[in-house]
C-alpha cells in the first residue's frame, strides 16, 4: 500500500483525503502533519489508514509522494527546514509556487507535479486539476472529480485563478438571500430557496455541455423577460467587466507579480 504523506492539512488538504478515502476505499496510508493537529486528529480517529507524525520532517522521511499543503504565506520558511528524498514524487497545492521555485525548496527530489483540488472534492464532485500528467497519481484521484490532466504550467495557473471565486459566488448567493429576508421572507427559506436556484443552474451547466454558457444565458432569459433585463443592467454597470479585472489580478498575484495587499481602484 503506497504511503501519502501531507506537509499541512488544513480544508483543502482534508477533502482530498476525504475524496480518496470515501465509499470505503482505502487507496493509500496516510501520514498526516500535526501543524493542524485538529484536522489531522480527526481525520486519524475516522480512518484507521491515517495516522498523526510527529513532524513534518517524519512525514516526509516516511513517504512515497509528499503533499505540500501549505499556505504561501509560510511555505517557503517551512519548506526548507525539511530534508527530500531523490527518490520521493512531490505533489504541490500551493497556488503561487510553480515547479522551478518548487524544485529548488524540494531538492534532490525532483519529480514535482501540482495539483488543484476542492472543497467539493472531499463529495466527490466539482474538478481537480493535475499538472503534468501522470498516471500514478491519476488513479489515486480517480472519481473524487472532474479529472483534468495538462501539460502546459502556464495554463494551470489560469485555471487555479478562477477558483478565487468560489467566495464570490457564494456572496452573490449571500446577497440574494439577504434581499429577500429584507422584503420579509424568513432567513431560513431565504438560504433554501436561493440555494436551490443556484444548485440547479449549475447541474443544467454540467448535464449539457455541448451548450457554451452565451446559450445558456440565451436560453434562460426570454426575450422582453427579467432574465434578459437584470443581466442587461448588471453587464451595463461593469459587473461582468470588473470580474474579469479581479480575476487579471489574482493572475497576477499567482505569477508573483502582485501581492495581498495590490488592490483594484474602487472608482473606475
Amino acid at each position: 500500500m503506497q504511503k501519502l504523506g501531507f506537509v499541512g492539512v488544513g480544508t483543502i488538504a482534508e477533502a482530498l483525503i476525504m475524496g480518496m478515502s470515501a465509499e470505503g476505499e482505502h487507496r493509500a496510508d496516510f501520514l498526516l502533519s500535526p501543524r493542524n493537529r485538529e484536522t489531522s486528529s480527526r481525520l486519524a480517529r475516522r480512518f484507521p489508514f491515517a495516522s498523526v507524525a510527529e513532524n513534518n520532517q517524519a512525514v516526509v522521511d516516511a513517504s512515497e509522494i509528499v503533499f505540500l499543503a501549505l499556505r504561501p504565506q509560510v511555505a517557503e520558511e517551512a519548506l526548507k527546514e525539511l530534508r527530500f528524498h531523490k527518490s520521493q514524487k512531490i505533489v504541490s497545492l500551493i497556488a503561487s509556487f510553480d515547479v522551478a521555485r518548487l524544485s529548488r525548496l524540494v531538492a534532490p527530489a525532483s519529480e514535482i507535479y501540482r495539483l488543484i483540488p476542492l472543497p467539493a472534492n472531499a463529495d466527490r464532485r466539482g474538478a481537480i486539476t493535475l499538472y503534468p500528467p501522470s498516471e500514478q497519481i491519476a488513479r489515486l484521484l480517480a472519481g473524487i472529480g472532474q479529472l483534468l490532466q495538462i501539460d502546459d504550467e502556464r495554463e494551470l495557473d489560469v485555471l487555479w485563478t478562477s477558483t478565487s471565486l468560489m467566495g464570490a459566488y457564494f456572496g452573490l448567493m449571500d446577497t440574494v438571500a439577504r434581499w429577500l429576508t429584507e422584503r420579509g421572507v424568513k432567513p431560513d427559506d431565504a438560504r433554501s430557496y436561493v440555494g436551490a436556484i443556484f444548485h440547479g443552474l449549475a447541474v443544467s451547466a454540467m448535464e449539457h455541455p455541448a451548450q457554451s454558457f452565451p446559450q445558456l444565458i440565451t436560453e434562460h432569459s426570454t426575450p422582453g423577460g427579467l432574465n434578459e433585463q437584470a443581466y442587461r443592467e448588471l453587464v451595463a454597470a461593469g459587473w461582468t467587466e470588473r470580474i474579469q479585472e479581479v480575476l487579471t489580478l489574482i493572475h497576477e498575484r499567482i505569477l508573483g507579480h502582485a501581492t495581498l495587499e495590490t488592490k483594484l481602484p474602487v472608482n473606475r
